[in-house]
């Protein structure tokens, strides 16, 4: 395990004990902010400095572009090729996916106020290496770091810096590994600082793990449950993607059905970014749209892909930054992602990126 865990778990200790008094002395009383505040973070998003680029020992296995960031042209050409895994394939696959989820899991339960996403990064970074695995976004296109992390208005992409993490920020994580040839892939969104020790009467969130209670203010209070909402929306839209797999059915129900769910909760689902295949190469067909669409691709067991919606509290339109890797909303509103890798099997779906007490 990485020694950056225990330091992330003292200052998580440190923030709740220190605060603890202030949390009980404010009255339970109800703040209405107008859903254009409680849509945005306080504080735009700002690119802080980053950290070199961390090195992975020769005596592991790397994927093609590791060295170079580029791939190989037959590389290149072959994304347009849905790949049917044989058995063989299937246990690699499932093999990284695993490792990948194990990974996200160790990244989501650090995310703690004061910590910052490069020393979430670092410890990601470690702990694959540890498993004898290669960080997959690392040299990615030149992609300088092990992870993603995409805070607040930030969609995708993120590049992990040297901000700290406050209370109440949305982080999404972008676990990948490459291990025994092949990729794994998952993320999940988390809201820092919303939770405690023992469940109450607000209920958990997707880990299960119990919501606050007490706060420091109404706005916080007002601020986070509103949060809550677009975690909960997005990660009902990962599974009804997931619902909607099963051979013979079209590749259009999975956006179809995602769709819904946005629409059902009020949110927006964007429609630049999307799912994909994967196998060797990172990523591959079919490509997977998130959002209402006519493709008429008929599953099939033996495909693998990923389904990776991403929700918007406003508009669903993104850009880019100056770094051509972070991508933001447009009109600044909070964004939230989930991601699972999963498998067509012959009566329905393996969800490959499972947690461990599912397998």
């Amino acid at each position: 395990a990485c020694n950056l865990c225990q330091i992330f778990s003292w200052r998580s200790f440190r923030a709740l004990t220190t605060t603890s008094s202030t949390l009980k002395s404010v009255a339970k009383t109800q703040v209405s902010l107008p859903l254009d505040q409680l849509k945005k973070a306080k504080v735009p998003m700002v690119p802080f400095p980053m950290t070199p680029k961390r090195m992975v020992p020769n005596s592991i296995k790397k994927p093609p572009y590791a060295e170079t960031g580029y791939m190989p042209i037959i590389d290149m050409i072959a994304p347009e090729t849905i790949l049917i895994h044989d058995e063989e394939s299937i246990v690699r696959m499932r093999n990284a996916a695993r490792l990948a989820r194990k990974i996200l899991d160790l990244a989501c339960s650090i995310a703690e106020p004061g910590a910052t996403t490069d020393e979430i990064d670092e410890c990601i970074h470690e702990s694959i290496i540890e498993h004898n695995a290669y960080p997959s976004p690392l040299n990615y296109s030149g992609f300088p770091k092990s992870a993603c992390s995409s805070i607040n208005e930030v969609i995708c992409h993120g590049i992990p810096d040297t901000r700290p993490l406050n209370i109440g920020d949305v982080v999404s994580f972008d676990v990948s590994c490459y291990l025994d040839g092949v990729h794994g892939d998952n993320c999940a969104t988390v809201i820092v600082g919303d939770r405690q020790d023992k469940a109450g009467e607000a209920g958990v969130d997707w880990r299960g793990v119990p919501y606050r209670t007490e706060w420091l203010s109404p706005e916080e209070e007002a601020r986070i449950c509103f949060s809550r909402k677009l975690v909960k929306a997005t990660h009902e839209g990962l599974h009804a993607g997931i619902d909607a797999c099963k051979p013979g059915a079209l590749l259009s129900s999975i956006g179809n059905s995602i769709h819904s769910v946005a629409d059902a909760y009020g949110f927006d689902t964007v429609q630049k970014y999307r799912g994909h295949g994967i196998a060797h190469i990172f990523h591959t067909a079919p490509y997977i749209k998130h959002y209402r669409n006519s493709d008429k691709l008929e599953l099939k067991e033996g495909m693998i892909f990923t389904i990776e919606p991403m929700f918007t509290a406003g508009s669903e339109e993104c850009q880019e930054w100056d770094d051509d890797w972070t991508v933001v909303t447009i009109d600044g509103s909070l964004a939230a992602q989930f991601e699972h890798t999963v498998l067509i099997t012959n009566d329905g779906v393996e969800i490959l990126t499972s947690s461990e007490s599912e397998w």
